[in-house]
């Protein structure tokens, strides 16, 4: 059942890409003055934390559903089913998935039912640019028509910040619409980012078009008498990195050998290897020479000396892989580290001869929240939880991979060449701003989750 009336209504601004550290530099030097003023100054800033793989679509889902997208079994913007693909076959709809292509169709499909989206649960919400569309309601769905050829102008001609001005129209018509809940996607600080670098003027005219959108909506809201009663968030849901070295995994491992199955090229003859990129600076590998996923002693028989030699390369920071069920073995170019899966899903984090998260040795157990804390402030933001909740799922593969800053997994499939990536567990992808217009209403760091729980309390729960 959906709340049919409702005095209170949300808007949310979802800067794709922005990163708090540009954001903040920006309303220092005045850029920004309607951020400034009406969120950072007389409202609420937060420095957040996304999920893991940080990556564009899946890093929706939190404020949506409340849930990261492994709930979903959503393991990335592509992801790679081993259980199907042997047990029903290679072309089943569900053995593997890219959303950045035709099968983004079938992303509100693959999400969970018993996770509804906003959307499900609030008659009166609009949705603009937003891939997650479950739920919308028949004309609710502002940029549906005309989206497709702004952004393949956007693609391919460099031109982002159209798409972003006549999305904000589309916002300004929701406002006449009596709405409860919009969702609103600006993505040119994504594209420009990806295009430029996260600080080219480009990307800073990107901010100040949100920025000028943001305030246009409030003088709106104010006529029309209805700004008090509207809660405005404004936030990312990743960050991103400049990139100026690639490693392209499928070409890297089809010369050590191995017959690649990778998006775009899904027909490979036999397959041993499907390597599935998320953001391009996280990937999972899936051996297809065992049906059942790896532990790391069968994982390291059979694998272990092209594991140890690619650990080596610049382009990687590290990677994970099952120890055993109630581990998580980390790898880099020095050494390993353990994450303990305790009972009660407390979690411990111990060296063993190399530090690769540097964190040092945190073998008290730690709950949700206190891993949470343990880890905010370090290179990787909540590093524990997030490879945890990520590795539960089988569809994160057998190995997942994190590279290093300053390069990324993907080369030649990538039109225009990508300058900027993201996806992987450093904190320049993981933090993300979170600001609203109501003082104090986020007073300490959070995960991107708990947005949805902000969002429902305002509005009022449905039932």
């Amino acid at each position: 059942m959906t709340i049919t009336s409702h005095k209170k209504n949300v808007i949310f601004y979802l800067i794709d890409g922005a990163r708090p550290d540009v954001m903040l530099k920006l309303i220092e030097q005045g850029q920004l003055p309607n951020i400034q003023h009406e969120l950072y100054s007389k409202g609420s800033f937060t420095k957040g934390v996304t999920c893991f793989p940080s990556t564009t679509g899946p890093a929706y889902l939190p404020f949506l559903t409340g849930y990261y997208p492994v709930d979903h079994d959503i393991t990335g913007i592509r992801w790679f089913d081993k259980d199907t693909y042997f047990s029903k076959n290679r072309w089943d709809r569900n053995a593997m998935r890219s959303y950045c292509g035709y099968e983004a169709k079938y992303f509100n499909a693959d999400m969970d039912p018993q996770k509804p989206s906003l959307f499900e649960q609030y008659d009166r919400s609009f949705n603009i640019y937003n891939m997650i569309t479950k739920g919308v309601k028949e004309g609710h769905d502002l940029t549906r028509k005309g989206k497709t050829g702004l952004y393949f102008k956007a693609h391919f001609y460099h031109e982002h910040h159209p798409v972003d001005k006549a999305g904000h129209e589309r916002l300004m018509e929701s406002i006449e619409m009596n709405p409860q809940f919009v969702f609103a996607v600006f993505p040119s600080v994504d594209w420009d980012s990806h295009t430029y670098h996260f600080e080219d003027d480009h990307t800073k005219e990107s901010y100040k078009i949100a920025d000028n959108s943001l305030g246009k909506v409030i003088n709106r809201l104010k006529e029309q008498g209805r700004y008090e009663d509207t809660l405005i968030i404004m936030a990312s849901d990743h960050g991103l990195s400049a990139t100026t070295h690639h490693l392209d995994l499928g070409n890297y491992f089809s010369k050590k050998g191995f017959r690649v199955l990778e998006y775009p090229k899904i027909w490979t003859i036999n397959p041993n290897l499907a390597v599935f990129i998320s953001g391009n600076s996280f990937a999972s590998l899936s051996f297809l020479d065992q049906k059942e996923t790896y532990f790391s002693a069968d994982l390291k028989k059979n694998h272990g000396k092209v594991l140890d030699d690619f650990v080596q390369e610049d382009a990687i920071d590290f990677i994970v892989y099952r120890d055993n069920e109630h581990a998580y073995r980390i790898q880099n170019q020095n050494g390993e580290a353990v994450i303990r899966i305790e009972p009660q899903d407390l979690l411990t984090y111990r060296p063993e001869g190399a530090d690769p998260l540097g964190l040092g040795a945190l073998e008290t157990p730690m709950d949700r929240d206190q891993s949470f804390k343990a880890t905010y402030d370090s290179l990787y933001p909540d590093a524990l939880y997030q490879i945890h909740q990520l590795m539960k799922s089988k569809r994160a593969g057998d190995v997942i991979i994190n590279a290093a800053i300053g390069h990324d997994l993907r080369d030649y499939w990538e039109i225009p060449e990508h300058k900027g990536s993201h996806g992987s567990l450093h904190w320049e992808h993981m933090h993300v701003p979170i600001l609203t217009n109501k003082k104090n209403l986020i007073s300490k760091p959070v995960s991107t989750t708990y947005i949805h729980q902000v969002i429902t309390e305002w509005l009022g729960k449905p039932e």
